[in-house]
């Protein structure tokens, strides 16, 4: 327990029970400073945009995911397509899931008010125009989703349809992890929040005297205890049979 300074510090937060006793807890420097690591402004980065780091996708190989029956195959900045493979042979039609459209600009002042994509840490591109569906009518369509993964090649991570005939395929990249957005958070491992009773100065008071006379109480069972157990010692050697000397 202490007494609460008149100042509170940035690090020291006040709570209370619901027995109205009040605690003073102490923040980790995680929770009250700015995260580790290099700023994220984009305006302190003066590397490259995020097309132009993807920009080198676009002559290399079309990446390919099989899920269950389907192939995947995704062709940056051209066009998304399914189909069935046996024997690394393509078996029945080809479906469109969509052609190039556009890629989410990440310098266009309306674009900057969703912080969805900052938040999540995710470049998009959108791809329409697929084959017809036949559950809804219209066309086929897909979202890219292009996320950050240190060391890692390029590939399709996973395929949703969230609804029918539209689509969401992550693809994971080192490319972007220079970018400031698109950079993971580092990790922090957890830290402990300590917190002890905050008492007013007579409260403090009344607690250093329950501690001194705890104290002093202890120290009398102590010395009770030593002086019955001395008792016996004595009493024990008073009633051993004296020792007879040899003839």
């Amino acid at each position: 327990p202490r007494v609460p300074p008149q100042h509170q510090a940035e690090d020291v937060v006040t709570v209370a029970s619901r027995f109205k006793q009040r605690y003073e807890c102490r923040l980790p420097p995680a929770a009250v400073g700015p995260p580790p690591g290099p700023p994220r402004d984009p305006r302190l980065y003066n590397g490259s945009g995020v097309a132009e780091l993807l920009r080198p996708m676009g002559t290399a190989p079309c990446l390919l995911k099989t899920k269950d029956w389907w192939t995947y195959e995704f062709c940056y900045g051209r066009h998304i397509q399914q189909y069935h493979l046996e024997e690394s042979e393509i078996k029945g039609d080809i479906l469109v899931l969509g052609y190039y459209q556009s890629a989410f600009d990440w310098d266009d002042e309306t674009a900057k008010a969703s912080k969805q994509h900052q938040l999540r840490r995710y470049h998009s591109q959108s791809y329409v125009n697929g084959s017809r569906c036949d559950l809804t009518g219209r066309a086929r369509e897909a979202e890219v989703r292009f996320l950050c993964e240190e060391g890692a090649g390029d590939y399709i991570a996973r395929v949703d349809e969230p609804q029918s005939c539209s689509y969401v395929l992550t693809v994971h990249t080192t490319r972007i992890c220079h970018h400031p957005f698109l950079r993971p958070s580092p990790g922090l491992a957890p830290q402990p929040i300590r917190c002890q009773p905050a008492l007013s100065p007579a409260q403090y008071v009344q607690y250093v005297r329950a501690q001194v006379s705890d104290t002093k109480r202890k120290v009398e069972e102590i010395s009770e205890e030593l002086r019955t157990l001395d008792t016996r010692l004595w009493s024990d050697r008073d009633s051993e049979p004296p020792l007879q000397s040899p003839e």
